[in-house]
Formats: structure tokens, C-alpha cells, sequence
């Protein structure tokens, strides 16, 4: 059986013998929805914008970094005319701890159709301390600290976008603010939970991080912030989107989102290639993403084969310099969660999964790159496949998982 996929700009198959084909799993069709001119004006109209901008002075607009598939620009376009009223107009990019967006980058993300002098355009730069201010505290008594042009807004048009996220259920919505423009200390507090076992992809009740970013941003009036929340396929095709209250919208929006990322699969597979797509397959630090969301249907004493061409390299060097002080797993496990950095829970949920998985990766990277995070590096996928499956038995399967970063496949008795 010959599975073909993408990798990088190009295209790569894999011949795995018929008796070890399982299945593949990739996204099915979805109905797209028309969300150009007067259908995204309706929503935005019945989400009640003409009410929230009444009277506005100062308007902040927020919108994800070029990390994620956003259609920000049509919702930008969608929104000038509403937002023109507002006598002291600004953007933010939400950058979390990710890079300074390139001037690029930033054009693609407002567009064409919507103008504002650079001068008012801004990025969330977490380690600035002067860019935050408290707006309260966590329940534990952490400060929570977001970007102080929050505080300055009379009102907040967030635009996001919502999918599985390998740790906190689901991005868009809340998560705009928390990581999107929060200090990088609250980010910390924040990701710390992210080593229980409770944080996984799709689940946010009985969540501790989603619903720690729950309690952090409802500090915020969330009364003065209007939502505009697309589900898009991983193309940046939009699904549908929501407009209006920040929760209510968040709900609609995983709700729609969960019917098209939650894929069922037949059983637990002994050997698993995630295939890591654009924009996440940039670098080492998403990569993880692909694992984490397959993570359920692997066996134990299984392998995940990750794909992703991480063409951008690490991503984030301090989450790599970590492996200078814990250069191997048990050197993490070893330690009490509590004790954070950034990117400590990407080490820590790596050594805890290599305890009953093999993680292998087909990358760009150097090899000695790979093992720093505690993973091996592959280079020819096919061979790798086929020696997994002779070390696990002639009994095991293989499944291939598009777009892993985004699906996420569960074992269904009924599939």
C-alpha cells in the first residue's frame, strides 16, 4: 500500500506492505462556509458590533501571529467600516512567546482591506516588562500580568481562530490573551500544568491549563470585548465563524471544530507516522503537537514517526538550551513539575510518553539536534516503518495520520 503525503514543498510516499496497512486518517470534506461580503457583515451585525463600537474611543484590535491559519485579514476587511467611528484605532499582533512577526508576515495578516499607519500596528513582546500591567491574580496568588494596551482599550475586537491545541484543548478564544498577550511569567504559570495528565487535546472541563486561562482572562471585562472566531481547515479554508460574546463564541466555535478535527480509528496501532502540515511543521518547537494528538491511539511498546521538515529550525532556543540541564529523560523525570522554565512541560511530556513509545523523526534537522529533545532521528521513513514493525510482531499495524498537528484520531469501539 503506497501513502503519499506532504513534506515540506514537496511530495513523499511510503510503500508499507499490505499485511501492515491499518488505515489512514486525514480530514474529510467539510462544507466551507460563504463568509465574504455580506454574509460575514450579517454575522457581525447579529453578533451586535454596531451596539459594542457605540460611542467607542480607543479601540484595540487583536490578532494571531502568522502560526496559525487565521483569516484575519477578511475579518479586518469585514470590520473597517464599523470600526472607523472609533476616534483612536490600533492593532496588536498576539505573539505569546512566539518571534516578532516580520513586516510580511504582518501585511499578510491585515491585508489589503484594511489600512492603518505602522505606527499603531504592535507585538505582544512577553519579555518586555514595561509593556504589562496586573490585572489581577490567579486563586493560588500569582500575578496575572497582560499587555497594558488592554487597559487603555474602551473596547476589544479579538479575532481568532479555533482548533485542537495539544495541551489546553483548544486554541482561539481566551487563548488571544493568555498566552497571545501576556507577560511571559504568566505564560510560565500558565504552561507549568501542562505536565498533568489531564491537559490533552479536545478536553477542557477538568482541564488545568484551559481552565486556568479561563480564570486568568475572566479578570478582564470581557464585556468590552467582542469575538470573531473562524474554524477553518488546515488550508485556512473557513468552516464557519462566530461573532459576538468572547465565551459564547468559543463554544460555538469548539463545537464545530470538534466535529471536523475528531477523527475515529479502528484500535490502538503499534506503529504511528504523524505527518506534521504547514504553518506547523516550521520548526522543532511545534512539532510536538503531531505526536501529542496521536498520542492516544498508539499501543504500548509502540512507535510514533513524526514527519515534519521543521525547515525554520529549533524555534525557540531557550526551550532547547533546557536540554543543556537535563540531557536525557530520566534526568527530567526526576524533577517535581513545579520547578518551571519555558518549554520544561515539552521535555517533561516527552520523557514521560518514551517511557512506553518510541519517538522517531523525519526532519531537516541534524541528527544530534533531534536526540537533544529526546528523540531519534530517522531519515528513510519506509525502513523505519518496516524495522518497527518487525521488532513489534507480524500482528502489528500501521496508521498514517494527516495533518496531525490538527487531527486528532480516538479509538472508537464502533469504528
Amino acid at each position: 500500500m503506497i501513502v503519499s503525503f506532504l513534506y515540506g514543498d514537496s511530495e513523499m510516499s511510503v510503500d508499507v506492505a499490505d499485511s501492515s496497512f491499518g488505515e489512514v486518517v486525514e480530514l474529510e470534506d467539510v462544507t466551507l462556509s460563504d463568509i465574504s461580503g455580506e454574509s460575514l457583515r450579517g454575522r457581525l451585525l447579529s453578533g451586535g458590533i454596531e451596539q459594542f463600537l457605540d460611542n467607542c474611543g480607543r479601540l484595540l484590535l487583536v490578532v494571531n501571529d502568522s502560526f496559525r491559519t487565521t483569516p484575519s485579514s477578511i475579518a479586518l476587511a469585514a470590520v473597517r467600516e464599523f470600526v472607523e467611528s472609533a476616534r483612536d484605532v490600533r492593532l496588536i499582533v498576539a505573539t505569546g512567546l512566539h518571534r516578532k512577526p516580520t513586516d510580511a508576515e504582518v501585511n499578510a495578516i491585515t491585508g489589503s482591506g484594511f489600512d492603518l499607519p505602522f505606527s499603531r500596528l504592535k507585538y505582544s513582546d512577553a519579555y518586555d516588562d514595561s509593556a504589562f500591567d496586573i490585572i489581577g491574580h490567579w486563586k493560588d496568588g500569582d500575578a496575572v500580568r497582560m499587555n497594558k494596551l488592554l487597559g487603555w482599550a474602551d473596547r476589544v475586537i479579538v479575532i481568532g481562530s479555533v482548533e485542537p491545541h495539544y495541551f489546553a484543548g483548544y486554541t482561539g478564544g481566551p487563548k488571544s490573551f493568555l498566552p497571545g498577550l501576556s507577560h511571559h511569567e504568566t505564560v510560565e504559570n500558565n504552561h507549568k500544568l501542562a505536565v498533568d495528565s489531564r491537559c490533552q487535546p479536545c478536553r477542557l472541563d477538568g482541564n488545568p491549563v484551559a481552565e486556568s486561562i479561563r480564570e486568568a482572562v475572566s479578570l478582564l471585562d470581557t464585556s468590552k470585548i467582542f469575538s470573531i472566531q473562524f474554524v477553518t481547515d488546515p488550508s485556512g479554508a473557513v468552516v464557519d465563524v462566530f461573532a459576538g460574546d468572547l465565551w459564547k463564541t468559543f463554544d460555538e466555535a469548539v463545537s464545530c471544530a470538534g466535529d471536523i478535527y475528531l477523527r475515529p480509528v479502528k484500535s490502538k496501532y503499534g506503529v504511528v507516522v504523524a505527518v506534521n502540515g504547514p504553518p506547523l511543521d516550521r520548526n522543532l518547537y511545534q512539532l510536538q503537537k503531531a505526536w501529542e494528538n496521536v498520542r492516544s491511539v498508539v499501543a504500548d511498546n509502540g512507535a510514533i514517526i513524526v514527519v515534519s521538515s521543521c525547515h525554520e529550525g529549533v524555534g525557540n532556543e531557550e526551550f532547547f538550551r533546557l536540554t543543556e540541564q537535563y540531557p536525557d529523560p530520566d534526568s527530567i523525570l526526576e524533577v517535581k513539575p513545579d520547578r518551571y522554565r519555558l518549554g520544561f512541560h515539552k521535555l517533561y511530556r516527552t520523557a514521560q510518553l518514551k517511557q512506553t513509545v518510541r519517538l522517531m523523526v523525519r526532519s531537516e534537522l541534524d541528527d544530534a539536534t533531534v536526540k537533544k529533545v529526546y528523540l531519534d532521528p530517522v531519515h528513510d521513513i519506509e525502513k523505519a516503518v518496516s524495522s518497527e514493525v518487525e521488532r513489534i510482531g507480524n500482528q502489528c499495524k500501521v496508521l498514517f495520520v494527516k495533518d496531525a498537528g490538527n487531527v486528532v484520531p480516538y479509538v472508537d469501539s464502533a469504528a
